[in-house]
């Protein structure tokens, strides 16, 4: 019984902050190629990396591409139809079998670098920043302030509150507090509430009603 053999899919999207054009670098980088030889795999749509390859090769293409920031995809591949009696059916397929057969690129002659291999053809160039002699630097001990010249602030002078005392809780601690005086209300005993519901406007405005047309003379012959 054969082993499940898979086909290495790239659908032309990229790993989260990785930019088209770097990736591409990378990837030819990785495959020993020209970048613009790539292009058509970044145009979108299903592309065949590499198919019919067993589990353990699949990963490790499968890694060595997420490495370079392509998101990568394994498929089981498909069968073949070796049996001549399917032939027939292979015929009737041919437009199905011709669209896939499109999107698969061919790499035979791409080749995966070695393990820890720069991947980056063109990297940024890094000037290291010039640092001067520190020999005489030392680290702080934890806590100290270590400003140099720190902004002088003045304290506040406090007079003398060694006669306050706290107030007990809930004491009202306004001096003097304003004076509010009760509204005056006239005697309501008189007045009661209405029941839910009721109308409680005495002489409602009454609703005009839409006038009706006379239809007298209208019929439905």
């Amino acid at each position: 019984m054969s082993k499940e053999m898979f086909d290495v899919v790239f659908f032309g999207i990229l790993q989260t902050g990785k930019d088209k054009e770097t990736a591409m670098q990378n990837m030819a980088k990785l495959f020993k190629t020209e970048p613009q030889k790539l292009a058509s795999y970044f145009a979108g749509g299903r592309k065949v990396i590499k198919g019919k390859i067993n589990a353990a090769t699949a990963e490790k293409y499968k890694s060595a591409l997420e490495n370079v920031g392509l998101v990568i995809k394994l498929e089981p591949s498909e069968a073949d139809d070796t049996a001549t009696g399917q032939s027939a059916n292979k015929a009737s397929g041919s437009s199905t079998q011709a669209a896939k057969t499109s999107a698969a690129i061919d790499i035979s002659g791409l080749t995966l670098a070695e393990l820890g291999s720069d991947v980056l053809q063109h990297p940024v160039e890094v000037t290291p920043q010039k640092i001067e002699d520190i020999s005489d630097i030392s680290v702080a001990d934890v806590g100290v302030d270590v400003l140099e010249h720190p902004a002088e602030v003045t304290p506040q002078k406090i007079e003398d509150i060694s006669d306050l005392s706290m107030a007990e809780p809930g004491t009202d601690v306004l001096d003097h507090p304003r004076e509010v005086i009760a509204q005056k209300i006239d005697e309501i005993t008189d007045v009661s509430l209405a029941e839910p519901g009721v109308d409680i406007i005495e002489n409602p405005k009454p609703k005009a009603k839409a006038p009706i047309p006379d239809t007298s003379e209208l019929s439905i012959e």
